[in-house]
């Protein structure tokens, strides 16, 4: 076993149990792979394939949350909101020029990076909005169609934007919006993770390390951040901010 597989498996980890936590773990895996010489591109394909079964393992640590009755309906649009930007994100990643994504990229680095270290402050803005709308309104679904758009051309922070959406619109429980974010996060990394495996340049061994620690990061993220009050959940979004500025410095 290498230790460019060693590496990479940890980042697995690491991303798996961020992704499960809050988000932004993408920026660990692409980080890592880009500093072993993948370029930007296919970086990103080999991040998103190895990602997305840690995605799911974070959902799965939520299923009893995901199968109260109340929860299940907003999972439902959620998930098929999110569905719907990836299919229209898949497109824009293979059929541009790959200079296109490689001018692009520095500044979704620089934005995932900003998005997670202002998660506490869009958290506490969208709990005091006095004029939040439902789950079911025109905020939440282009949110979310938004950010499936976003997960399939880039992916990092994804779960940050997904967070934000669904506190925005009311939903003030942190653990319910946590575990809806999972599911559909994991449901769209699932899709592009399939599509890319068959079209796109991915460095196989690599996203192999990454699905084997994304999953065991995904299943203790998602255990641990059930465990966590309010305040302490906070404190670890503070934390993950520091890792993805410094993670975006290093890339």
């Amino acid at each position: 076993m290498s230790t460019d597989f060693i590496l990479v498996l940890l980042a697995g980890v690491g991303a798996g149990f961020l992704n499960a936590v809050v988000g932004a773990g993408t920026l660990v895996t692409f980080s890592v792979l880009v500093s072993l010489g993948l370029p930007p591109l296919v970086a990103n394909v080999t991040s998103a394939v190895g990602i997305f079964p840690g995605s799911l393992a974070g959902a799965y640590a939520y299923r009893d949350i995901l199968r109260k009755p109340e929860n299940r309906r907003l999972s439902f649009r959620a998930t098929g909101s999110m569905t719907l930007g990836v299919l229209i994100g898949i497109p824009l990643l293979l059929f541009l020029p790959p200079k296109v994504f490689t001018s692009i990229v520095p500044w979704f680095i620089v934005s995932a990076g900003v998005l997670t270290l202002l998660q506490p402050w869009l958290t506490k803005r969208a709990v005091n909005h006095a004029a939040r709308q439902s789950p079911q309104g025109v905020i939440f679904i282009i949110g979310l169609i938004v950010a499936g758009v976003y997960l399939a051309y880039f992916g990092a922070a994804t779960g940050v934007i997904v967070l934000s959406v669904l506190l925005y619109v009311g939903i003030d429980n942190l653990q319910q919006a946590n575990a809806t974010k999972n599911l559909a996060t994991g449901i769209g990394n699932g899709i592009v993770g399939v599509v890319f495996l068959f079209v796109a340049p991915v460095v196989i061994s690599f996203a192999i390390a990454i699905a084997i620690g994304a999953v065991i990061g995904g299943l203790l993220g998602g255990r641990f951040a059930q465990r966590l009050s309010p305040i302490v959940f906070r404190i670890c979004i503070g934390g993950i901010a520091v890792i993805a500025a410094v993670a975006a410095v290093l890339t």
